[in-house]
């Protein structure tokens, strides 16, 4: 039997109506004497108490004490694994009380895995709209389910028009000269950082705040890397550079325009080195 505290009508909340509604279907449900009663009359009692913790779990919970009720009703079987809105309604009201950006989630780090299972996004004059595949690959949902539940969709956002402009602000030159001083400057500062290291205790503000200076860091020297690499080379000498800095910017791993860099080198082999009969 579910206890539902009293509380005067005319002080109701939304969320206290809705958990009322739920005590009342399930206190209706338990009360149905198990010899006498029908498949079909359980059902029907059955299905009023999911309805009613739907809309329970739909509400904004407006205090811990509600979260609290939310959490109670979503795990109260130990052997049943709620489904991904219970769970997520339950985060999302802790998130909303809490009022601070996540500490678990980093959005660069999310949109790494983002780009790797498929997914994209537009940004035309900053209005950032997220792209996936359709059908969508289950790694994609939960990757927007935890986007969600951390309440983290602006910082991608913010990171994609970062990113968008770092391109930009990389690509724009035409000069061959200047993509390499903007990688070279690019890849000094990283170097620079990491040297520095970070002796912050884990988890503190000074250590979260050395390891995010670090990625928007990577991440500058990433976009100035694929520029130099997609800019055809005007001559052997600047090939040789390609090549040299593919091997010590990569070291054998995978990038993410490896594959538009590869018919690039291409193209520039095929245009600067000698023909073989």
């Amino acid at each position: 039997m579910t206890n539902t505290t009293t509380t005067p009508a005319s002080t109701q909340s939304a969320f206290d109506r809705a958990i009322a509604d739920y005590g009342h279907a399930r206190a209706a449900l338990d009360a149905l004497p198990v010899e006498t009663t029908s498949s079909e009359v359980e059902q029907i009692a059955m299905d009023a108490v999911y309805t009613a913790e739907r809309r329970l779990l739909r509400q904004s919970p407006q205090n811990v004490s509600d979260v609290r009720a939310m959490a109670e009703i979503v795990w109260a079987d130990p052997d049943s694994i709620p489904c991904e809105d219970s769970i997520a309604a339950v985060l999302n009201g802790l998130r909303k009380l809490d009022g601070k950006p996540s500490r678990t989630f980093s959005a660069t780090a999310w949109l790494v895995q983002f780009e790797r299972l498929g997914g994209g996004w537009t940004d035309v004059e900053g209005e950032v709209s997220l792209l996936t595949p359709v059908p969508t690959n289950d790694g994609l949902k939960s990757l927007l389910w935890q986007l969600d539940t951390t309440g983290g969709r602006e910082q991608v956002k913010a990171a994609i028009r970062s990113k968008s402009d770092a391109v930009s602000a990389v690509v724009a030159p035409t000069d061959w000269d200047t993509l390499c001083r903007n990688y070279e400057r690019a890849k000094s500062a990283v170097d620079a950082h990491h040297a520095i290291g970070n002796p912050h205790p884990f988890g503190s503000a000074e250590c979260n705040l050395q390891e995010a200076t670090m990625e928007t860091l990577a991440t500058a020297q990433g976009d100035a890397f694929t520029a130099l690499m997609l800019f055809p080379a005007p001559n052997a000498a600047a090939l040789a550079y390609k090549l040299a800095t593919q091997l010590t910017f990569l070291g054998g791993d995978q990038w993410h325009e490896s594959s538009a860099i590869a018919k690039q080198l291409a193209a520039d082999a095929a245009s600067l080195l000698p023909k073989v009969a």
